[in-house]
């Protein structure tokens, strides 16, 4: 079957690349500036939108963030509870596993970071997700 790719279609498709890549880059500057070990941002169905560094086994990241959001979501229904900002999963090695909610009107998306013991994380967190809903919203 030949199928005919207009100009407007590979316009379409390098605009969702540059959008992708955006997200890639605050990732990647999140991470060095702030000295995680990688994060990933996710909907809230697991399905991943961007990781940093990109890495074969993304799928556990964006999976453990779906879950984490999913039990976000039922705390927040069942306890009645205001939205949560942020769930915390911390090893006993101090290493934790943090799921913030990026809030994009009617939607949200989940960044996810893997942060090293003794590292303060809300700044960086609060930048880049400030910074995603610049690139979503604008």
């Amino acid at each position: 079957m030949l199928r005919i790719v207009s100009e407007t279609d590979r316009d379409q498709e390098n605009s969702v690349k540059n959008f992708l890549n955006q997200f890639q880059q605050v990732l990647a500057e999140m991470n060095q500036s702030g000295g995680f070990e990688r994060s990933v941002l996710a909907t809230d169905e697991g399905l991943p939108i961007a990781n940093a560094p990109q890495l074969p086994n993304g799928e556990v990241d964006t999976a453990m963030v779906a879950l984490l959001g999913q039990v976000s979501t039922q705390i927040r229904g069942e306890l009645e509870m205001a939205p949560v900002d942020e769930v915390t999963i911390r090893a006993n090695d101090r290493v934790h596993w943090v799921c913030r909610p990026v809030d994009l009107g009617r939607d949200y998306i989940i960044l996810g970071v893997l942060v090293p013991p003794e590292t303060s994380y809300r700044r960086e967190t609060n930048r880049a997700i400030h910074r995603i809903q610049d690139l979503v919203l604008s």
